[in-house]
């Protein structure tokens, strides 16, 4: 798939996603006391979204306390709807950025009169192309207030247990393992070409103090107005069985 074609699914699948859903994480006022109340204060929360490390961490936690609700949040689904809105204008005016571009490319290329027919197509797809992804950034809203919450609910459904189901077929309780590294020397400042900090992220485990050679890849993204999320499916690798070494050839 080459890039135009690519940036524009991610965008349409991007605004699949921008509704206006409300900050899940906004503080709740406390209700009024008389003064009297002598119950010790609660141990504060941990901010799954301050770094990616963290979010890791909480990830594990919410898949081995078989958490469905919690590892939502965690996704991109939790975000607010200006961190959605945000997001949406950068990958809008990236992926109209490269349409441009790439259309200006083409039409310097030759005169119309010595295009061939299929250079002519070529520079009348993009065009189309272009008006469909402006249309669709247009009239987002009003599709997606409907659909985020189809996604939401499908995600509780299979998405979870599709994460479930990798680590069960690899033979693995999450709740018996510990995350023992976390390696994010692939996030770039470039996630996607937009100015947002992101890319895939690598978990390795332990399990009763024992190194595992099975990966988990999460790839993430920091949102404007909200934080760490991640914003692909979790892909758990497992190497490949090797059987026994092939005998030497006979003599």
């Amino acid at each position: 798939m080459n890039k135009i074609n690519y940036f524009s699914t991610v965008l349409c699948t991007a605004l699949l996603w921008t509704v206006a859903c409300g900050d899940s994480h906004s503080a709740k006022p406390n209700p009024p006391g008389d003064g009297q109340d002598k119950s010790p204060k609660p141990v504060a929360q941990v901010n799954p979204f301050e770094s990616p490390e963290t979010l890791a961490r909480m990830f594990h936690k919410s898949l081995s306390a078989n958490d469905a609700i919690q590892m939502m949040h965690l996704s991109m689904l939790g975000a607010p709807t200006n961190s959605w809105m945000e997001f949406t204008s950068k990958m809008y005016q990236h992926s109209n950025r490269l349409l441009a571009q790439n259309l200006a490319d083409l039409e310097a290329a030759n005169p119309r009169e010595q295009r061939t027919e299929a250079e002519q197509a070529r520079i009348f797809n993009l065009m189309a192309q272009r008006r469909q992804m402006d249309i669709a950034f247009t009239n987002s809203l009003q599709r997606l207030s409907v659909e985020l919450p189809n996604m939401r609910e499908t995600f509780l459904q299979r998405g979870f247990l599709d994460v479930v189901l990798q680590f069960k077929a690899a033979g693995l309780d999450p709740a018996q393992l510990t995350v023992s590294r976390i390696d994010t020397s692939q996030l770039t400042d470039t996630y996607q070409g937009i100015a947002m900090r992101g890319g895939p992220m690598t978990l390795w485990f332990t399990q009763d103090k024992t190194p595992l050679d099975i990966t988990l890849t999460l790839v993430v993204a920091k949102v404007p107005h909200h934080g760490w999320v991640f914003v692909q499916d979790p892909k758990l690798n497992v190497p490949a069985v090797q059987g026994p070494a092939e005998p030497p050839p006979a003599k």
